[in-house]
């Protein structure tokens, strides 16, 4: 299935967007550890907050997890990187830079994307799919982050990203929200 990333903002445009708005903003790589996974697969899971000034009292907090060792050619070895600015796009994303279609940055996709599991004819849900889910957890009224909870409680898992779920987890996901469990 081709995936098409038109809707995705990369994270350098959302940081350019997120300087003109805020000029005196700053950016903090607050945590990083490595998280061993249940199979026994590692991530690293980078934490970062962003201020919109120094005045700002409440950050925009984002973490996002990279597989270690990083499996493609761009992200072995450059793990940490990769995963401290995949949280910074999705910091900024929870600012409104760059989210009118989704918190997830253009990176974040691409670099599932990238992962050997999609040679093994993993079919991702189909945007519809995707829309519907959000549509059943608006109606639930959950938010961006209710959602992604909800999400990671339902399927088991400890980080996730909605636009590169499968088919079959979004089913799983649907089928609960459908349920009220």
């Amino acid at each position: 299935m081709a995936f098409n990333l038109d809707n995705y903002i990369d994270v350098p445009t959302r940081l350019l967007e997120a300087l003109k708005r805020w000029p005196d903003l700053r950016i903090q790589e607050t945590a990083s550890e490595m998280v061993t996974m249940p199979d026994g697969s590692y991530f690293y899971r980078c934490t970062v907050s962003v201020w919109r000034d120094e005045k700002d009292p409440i950050p925009a907090i984002a973490t996002a997890a990279e597989p270690y060792p990083g499996k493609t050619p761009y992200t072995k070895n450059s793990e940490f990187m990769v995963g401290m600015t995949s949280a910074l796009g999705r910091a900024l994303g929870y600012m409104g830079c760059g989210s009118a279609k989704s918190i997830a940055s253009r990176n974040e996709i691409e670099a599932r994307l990238d992962q050997p599991a999609s040679t093994f004819n993993v079919r991702f849900a189909s945007p519809k799919s995707i829309a519907y889910l959000k549509s059943l957890a608006r109606g639930a009224e959950y938010d961006d982050q209710g959602t992604l909870a909800y999400i990671q409680h339902i399927l088991g898992v400890d980080d996730v990203i909605i636009e590169t779920l499968t088919q079959d987890q979004a089913t799983r996901v649907i089928e609960a929200l459908k349920n009220n469990e």
